[in-house]
């Protein structure tokens, strides 16, 4: 892995550079320091905190030449306070990241955003070939070629050790029917991006984290950023945390090692504000050196556009592109998340500004509650108030309690029928006993449909990863209820046979 030293050394470097080459700096614009100070973002940071259970956070104001305020408070899934060098995930702000590391191919003439996925990645078959000849670059980056978000997890969250790479895993779109044709349907899926991540790899011949590390990463200062299992493990990364029963409890999650492109990459906050400060410099090292030119940066902050109609998809390159509310219209954003982490960036590019935050509490129910916390710091900074009514993990707490409650209903039932086989047949009329036995079977399979209610369509691996406490009260429901239809079946036969004469 990259050394901190480097990190040391190349800071102290800029920072020399700095002294020697730059004026005195003029004093912070109104939207940089918002009134009260800093303190009136730390303090809201604190109150979401504690409102949603959030066990630790950092988070930093950052200019173009690094961070300009930066606190952390709370404890890690190790039980160690949380600093500016504790290592979190990041979820989708990998996004940013690739599509960075796709434009410098670009530049350097190796891809087009208009090249087609087919010619660069001949076993990309996605909605079958007449489909997949059609997809673009472009598409991918914008999200516009008609991967439903229904597919993602068809390719993405494989975190076992011998998980097949990009490449074989974007093979498991080809029987996936596309939304419309490319260019005419905006549909967020990080399948996007794992596709990227194999034409990334195929193109340069090497993985994609190698690219990624060399392209952007050591470009901008990351040098603790986490690509993969290994340096997941070298960072020593702690457990993050979801809500089980509503206490914000460590969970054991992973790293996708095929998952830096989409979601699975990961660092410490002087790594998020240094990966924050290189975009605010348009894609210059902290020594001025172009890795990005100005086109490419405006292109990545240019929503997409469908056809044929022309309408704004509010994605850019690899970013969210406004879509919120005044003063943050003209933010440039992604929010990310993996079981038990979540993150936000921030850019203000009209104040030449940006605000960073990670945290190691997420979960799939719990998203507007988490996230809420990156957007309203993000508001005081660009000189709005804090927002007046913040959002609440309500959604998790109904279904879980909910789920939970039926499973209990479920055991319940399950055990009195139990006791009822194990009771001498009672004589019913035949229309009764019928009436009662499909009843209690309808019941019985009930709980069967409470995955799709909850959650969508999400297989059971999934579920227990993103929303584990409502696995294991789907999982108790439908065991239960099972077992009560099919012991009121063996009731109904028990009693049927005892009537004879």
């Amino acid at each position: 892995m990259r050394s901190r030293l480097r990190r040391v050394a190349a800071s102290t470097s800029s920072l020399l550079l700095c002294l020697l080459l730059c004026p005195p700096a003029g004093p912070a614009s109104a939207a940089t320091t918002p009134a009260g100070g800093y303190a009136t973002i730390d303090a809201y940071v604190q109150e979401r905190m504690e409102a949603t259970g959030a066990p630790g956070l950092s988070y930093a104001v950052v200019g173009p030449n690094g961070p300009l305020h930066q606190r952390s408070w709370g404890t890690d899934g190790h039980g160690e306070p949380v600093t500016a060098d504790t290592p979190f995930l990041w979820g989708s702000i990998a996004k940013p990241a690739a599509a960075t590391a796709v434009m410098v191919l670009v530049q350097d003439g190796r891809l087009s955003l208009d090249d087609r996925i087919v010619d660069h990645l001949p076993g990309f078959g996605f909605g079958g070939p007449a489909h997949a000849s059609r997809v673009t670059v472009r598409h991918l980056l914008h999200q516009t070629a008609g991967i439903p978000a229904s597919a993602t997890p068809k390719v993405t969250d494989c975190l076992d050790a011998d998980c097949p790479g990009a490449a074989e895993r974007a093979r498991a779109l080809d029987d996936v029917t596309p939304l419309g044709p490319p260019g005419t349907v905006y549909a967020y899926s990080s399948a996007n991006y794992l596709v990227l991540t194999a034409l990334v790899e195929s193109v340069t011949g090497r993985p994609f984290a190698d690219h990624l590390e060399h392209a952007v990463l050591d470009p901008a200062g990351m040098d603790g950023a986490i690509t993969g299992r290994a340096s997941a493990r070298e960072r020593n990364l702690p457990p993050g945390h979801q809500l089980l029963w509503g206490v914000a409890s460590p969970v054991a999650g992973g790293v996708d090692d095929d998952g830096a492109g989409y979601g699975y990459l990961g660092g410490d906050l002087n790594d998020l504000a240094a990966f924050a400060a290189f975009q605010l410099r348009q894609g210059e090292t902290a020594e001025g050196a172009a890795v990005l030119t100005p086109e490419s940066t405006r292109l990545m902050r240019e929503e997409g556009r469908l056809h044929p109609d022309g309408s704004g998809t509010g994605y850019g390159l690899g970013w969210r592109v406004g879509g919120l509310d005044a003063p943050l219209d003209g933010a440039v954003w992604h929010t990310g998340g993996t079981p038990g982490y979540s993150a936000m960036v921030f850019l203000l590019p009209e104040q030449d500004v940006a605000l960073v935050l990670s945290q190691n509490l997420y979960g799939l129910l719990q998203d507007t509650a988490v996230m809420e916390v990156g957007f309203g710091a993000a508001r005081i900074l660009a000189g709005g108030g804090a927002p007046a009514d913040a959002p609440s993990a309500s959604a998790h707490h109904a279904a879980v309690w909910g789920t939970t409650a039926l499973a209990v209903a479920m055991v319940l039932a399950a055990l009195r029928s139990a006791l009822l086989l194990r009771r001498p047949a009672a004589p019913l009329p035949l229309r009764r006993r019928l009436t009662s036995t499909v009843a209690w079977c309808v019941a019985g399979v009930l709980p069967w449909a409470a995955p799709a209610l909850t959650t969508g369509l999400m297989g059971p691996g999934r579920l227990a990863a993103w929303v584990p406490d409502l696995a294991v009260s789907v999982g108790a429901a439908v065991a239960a209820g099972t077992a009560t239809a099919l012991l009121r079946i063996a009731l109904a036969v028990r009693d049927a046979r005892a009537a004879r004469p």
